[in-house]
């Protein structure tokens, strides 16, 4: 009698897939992220405004044009709808600097269009666009509430003082230096908005470069905005009421706290380079604790050779 062949362990056995679902991105993540990354994230509305208006971006590049002048800064308030929003700074060493004041980035659009208007998120960019061996200098980033950064905006403070007053400091880099705006509690409360040539009381970014030549350097603004449009526009007026989610202010507020110096990029190929490293060192004491015999101990020692020549 012949045998009957085994049944295959596979055979009749029901494959299933599973399915994934992604849950959707809420309104304060969306708002954190674009807090965060003004440049290119996902536009949403803030909690600003007591009604829900429109949200754009808008983008500006200002030059520093100079001509014996070794010293420049730029007060950036984002929530100034004045003429006076941005102040350019121009010194020849420890001298006095010439001020000189403009618009933030949108304003013509805003005056003609908008009637009230909040800031969401907002950026300042430095782009080095000397040659290489030209680089030189000291460039640092700083963020303090306006009435400090009107003193300086207005005021005849010489730039390398100016440095001192800094948040963060490094030599001049080819990479583009950003600041962005972090908003406080306020910011994130219903009707707080600003009416045409107004400037809120929150937060203002500065950036100070000593030693360089201003004019390898080219200095973008960007501001994200939401805003009521004016009547006879041909829009109809927003939604009348907007709430803001309970505690939402201070989890965002928090969340950007807790954070540390998200808002510029200073010294942060250092800063990354020191994480990379103690994680280096700590796998590479891991993996020798798990190898047995003395090829493997002596294989892993060479594999990790270069990995600590990176970390130190």
């Amino acid at each position: 009698m012949a045998k009957r062949a085994p049944r295959s362990k596979k055979a009749g056995k029901r494959v299933t897939k599973r399915q994934y679902t992604v849950a959707p991105v809420s309104h304060e993540a969306k708002l954190l992220r674009l807090v965060m990354d003004p440049c290119s994230a996902e536009l949403t509305t803030g909690f600003a405004l007591a009604s829900e208006g429109v949200v754009q971006r808008f983008n500006r590049f200002i030059t520093p044009v100079a001509t014996t002048e070794t010293a420049f800064a730029y007060v950036f308030n984002p929530l100034d709808h004045s003429a006076n929003g941005i102040t350019q700074k121009l010194a020849v060493g420890t001298g006095v600097p010439t001020n000189t004041t403009t618009t933030v980035p949108g304003e013509t659009f805003l005056d003609a269009n908008a009637d009230v208007v909040t800031t969401v998120a907002s950026c300042l960019e430095v782009l080095y666009t000397g040659k290489l061996v030209d680089r030189k200098g000291y460039i640092g980033v700083c963020q303090a509430p306006y009435y400090v950064m009107n003193d300086i905006a207005a005021g005849t403070t010489d730039l390398p003082t100016l440095l001192t007053y800094c948040q963060a400091i490094q030599p001049v880099m080819s990479e583009t230096l950003s600041v962005k705006y972090s908003p406080s509690v306020r910011a994130f409360n219903g009707n707080t908005s600003n009416t045409e040539t107004a400037g809120g009381l929150d937060n203002v970014m500065m950036v100070v470069a000593i030693g360089v030549n201003p004019n390898d350097f080219i200095v973008k603004f960007t501001s994200v905005y939401e805003y009521v449009p004016k009547f006879a526009l041909g829009l109809p007026a927003p939604r009348a009421t907007k709430s803001v989610p309970a505690g939402a202010p201070y989890r965002l507020a928090t969340a950007l706290d807790r954070l540390g110096h998200w808002w510029h990029n200073v010294g942060d190929s250092a800063s990354a380079a020191m994480r990379m490293g103690g994680q280096m060192v700590y796998g590479v004491q891991q993996s020798a604790r798990l190898l047995t015999g003395t090829v493997r101990a002596a294989q892993a020692a060479r594999a990790a050779l270069p990995l600590l020549a990176l970390a130190g």
